[in-house]
């Protein structure tokens, strides 16, 4: 094994935490991280970096002075370049070469959603507000572009591992079953067309168009990485469907699916604000499952930095899937990989991990009206880009979706394809 070794005067837990997640990437070589100058000078080790200005013996990279600072910077908008054809964060002046650490951090740690922006309806950050959307770079996964394009100056090797890691939101598990006889009797009256499926599915659940469960297992049965998250949500409203929670039919679909797919929580719109509604939520889906519950993703992609990340943290969520547009396909993070939480309020790196995901069925139909063919031409084009850069094929589907649904007619198509 190959070993490395980089020089970083006056470190920080800025610096700290991405060299940490740089490194994690380099393939059959130990790295070493030291402050002190004179083990870096009488090192013999393969390969010799610096993250300083000097003019030091090994390769250099370039330090902007952006990690040494504190706090978050209102307005501030890193500079940006192609350097060899790579789109880069933090160069110097004279565009050859950039700070990667810088580059890394920002990204990752979503600066930019610390700072003031104009949320959308939902009090979300939308995705024309990202930097990396306004500059057309958002369908690539620019950090580990860059982190691949230095190993290779470097002369370190980088993994490029690719998984395929579908994931599904169990929003609504029955759309007329388990609501109940007046219930079905009073949305008839606004859809007189839709009574016999609804008494159908009352009848026998298996009927109902959103359940597609066996479906579902069949098709995951060779994806390990698979999640299913469910919502748990006790009441109903605009945001949160679900059919009751003492409903038996949900409660053994949870049970029999989660003995093959793991399943993980999808927190309801009412329990994002509420940590103590996330955990009624999180005590049900484990009372269920007889099992503790470390899994999860916002309903409607509710993330809203830091409290998001805090409030899961408090409650046990140790692996969250929430780092995406619900608006835009894309890296929100700039990476394909999964990483750890940095708490910019807090300056300290977590132990909250995060797998981002890159499309979602709802968002090409809903929001870029795409065809299934458009769907599964975006999804293979992404996938060819992470296969190159290495990194998950991260994607969403709801139940809805696969189920009899005719708004949702052909869909399964895309969801074969985006395995495949």
């Amino acid at each position: 094994m190959s070993e490395a070794i980089l020089y970083i005067p006056a470190s920080n837990a800025r610096i700290a935490y991405a060299a940490a997640e740089i490194f994690r990437h380099s393939s059959e070589c130990q790295i070493l991280i030291t402050e002190d100058e004179d083990a870096y000078l009488n090192s013999k080790a393969t390969v010799k970096l610096h993250y300083t200005n000097k003019g030091l013996a090994g390769r250099r990279i370039y330090r902007s002075g952006f990690l040494d600072q504190t706090g978050i910077r209102q307005g501030f908008v890193p500079s940006t370049a192609r350097i060899d054809g790579v789109f880069c964060l933090f160069p110097d002046e004279n565009h050859q070469e950039y700070d990667l650490l810088a580059m890394v951090f920002w990204c990752l740690t979503r600066y930019e959603e610390y700072q003031t922006f104009t949320p959308d309806q939902h009090g979300r950050f939308p995705a024309s507000a990202s930097l990396l959307h306004k500059l057309e770079v958002l369908e690539e996964p620019v950090c580990d572009i860059a982190i691949n394009n230095q190993f290779a100056q470097w002369g370190l090797s980088a993994k490029k591992e690719f998984r395929i890691i579908p994931t599904l939101d169990i929003d609504i598990a029955f759309a007329f079953a388990g609501r109940g006889l007046l219930r079905a009797l009073g949305a008839a009256l606004k859809t007189p067309f839709s009574l016999p499926q609804r008494l159908k599915s009352i009848a026998d659940p298996i009927t109902d168009p959103n359940y597609s469960f066996p479906y579902i297992q069949t098709s995951l049965k060779n994806h390990p990485e698979a999640r299913l998250f469910w919502h748990c949500g006790a009441k109903s409203n605009i945001y949160d469907k679900q059919v009751r929670l003492s409903y038996r039919p949900l409660t053994e679909a949870i049970q029999n699916l989660d003995k093959h797919i793991s399943c993980g929580l999808h927190p309801s719109f009412a329990a994002s604000g509420n940590a103590e509604i996330l955990l009624q939520e999180k005590q049900y889906l484990e009372n269920t499952l007889n099992r503790e519950v470390t899994d999860s993703r916002m309903h409607y992609i509710l993330l809203s930095m830091p409290h998001t990340y805090r409030m899961l943290r408090h409650c046990g969520i140790k692996d969250d899937y929430s780092m995406g547009y619900p608006d835009a396909i894309g890296f929100r993070a700039g990476t394909a990989y999964s990483f750890a939480w940095y708490n910019l309020i807090e300056e300290q790196a977590t132990n909250l991990h995060i797998y981002p995901f890159c499309i979602m069925e709802a968002t090409c139909k809903h929001y870029l009206n795409q065809t299934t063919e458009q769907a599964i031409s975006k999804g293979n084009q992404l996938k060819s880009v992470i296969r190159e850069s290495g990194g998950n094929f991260c994607f969403i589907f709801h139940n809805e979706s696969l189920g009899k649904q005719k708004i949702w007619q052909g869909w399964n198509s895309v969801f074969e394809a985006w395995l495949a």
